[in-house]
């Protein structure tokens, strides 16, 4: 793998007021993050669109069986070309779990991943249950999933980490996201747990920006 590159996260609070002027592409970046969404029409859309037909949802996992493997996060074991020539910029939404990041561009794409530190000097919390998800998976047990947005520029594609595999691009120019190798431990005082994505392909001559958004319960409560 190359080596990696440390990023830090900028706090933003709420979202960029930029976002409602977009119109629908802005309100998919709310729906994405768990904003409410102002305008009553597309929420109803976009919570339809959700809800898909058995048979629709039985071809995205037939489909997500040939994902290319180029489109999949690099093996531990591969040694792709790296590159230098990325931007990146990741915000973390309001929170108080302190949230880590590294980067690895390749000829491909850009892997990178996030992890959070969870304070538990007592070591009462249970990993099973009581941390944060930063797979792009639903875990039984878990409520929490990370909301992850990604874009390269107001108004381009949205990319999420909430996506189906079956449904990437066929363009193999068109950007898609995918989630890799996730996990946790005890890292004393405090609990980490961390997720992997990969964004291909390569973004050039533009700023990939990323925003963590996580949602919170009455039980456990972070933001990143």
């Amino acid at each position: 793998m190359p080596e990696q590159t440390s990023i830090s996260a900028v706090p933003l609070a709420g979202a960029p007021d930029s976002w409602i002027e977009h119109g629908e592409w802005g309100s998919r970046a709310l729906d994405i993050l768990g904003d409410p969404i102002p305008d009553r029409a597309l929420a109803e859309q976009f919570a339809s669109e959700k809800q898909l037909p058995l048979e629709d949802r039985r071809a995205l996992l037939i489909r997500s069986r040939d994902l290319p493997d180029w489109r999949r996060p690099p093996k531990p074991d591969e040694n792709p070309t790296a590159t230098d020539d990325h931007q990146v910029t990741i915000y973390q939404r309001d929170g108080s779990t302190s949230v880590s990041e590294t980067s690895a561009s390749t000829t491909e794409g850009i892997l990178f991943g996030i992890e959070a530190l969870e304070p538990d000097p007592g070591g009462h919390v249970r990993l099973a249950a009581e941390v944060m998800n930063f797979s792009y998976r639903i875990h039984s047990g878990q409520p929490h999933r990370l909301r992850l947005l990604a874009y390269t520029e107001p108004g381009g594609t949205l990319l999420t980490n909430t996506a189906h595999f079956g449904s990437f691009p066929d363009d193999p120019e068109t950007l898609w996201l995918a989630g890799g190798i996730s996990g946790g431990g005890r890292r004393d005082p405090a609990m980490a747990t961390w997720g992997e994505y990969f964004l291909s392909s390569r973004p050039t001559s533009a700023t990939l920006t990323v925003i963590l958004s996580y949602p919170s319960s009455t039980s456990h409560r972070a933001g990143s």
